[in-house]
C-alpha cells in the first residue's frame, strides 16, 4: 500500500501550506491539490 499524506490548512489559506507541500512532495509521483469555496 502506498503513503498518502494530507495538509489541511484552517486559517483561510494564509497559513503558509504551499512550503510545506513542496517540502513533502520532492519525491511525489503524483499530486493532488482540492480548493473548496
Amino acid at each position: 500500500m502506498g503513503k498518502f499524506v494530507v495538509v489541511l490548512g484552517t486559517q483561510w489559506g494564509d497559513e503558509g501550506k504551499g512550503k510545506i507541500v513542496d517540502l513533502l512532495t520532492e519525491n511525489a509521483s503524483a499530486v493532488v491539490r482540492f480548493q473548496g469555496g
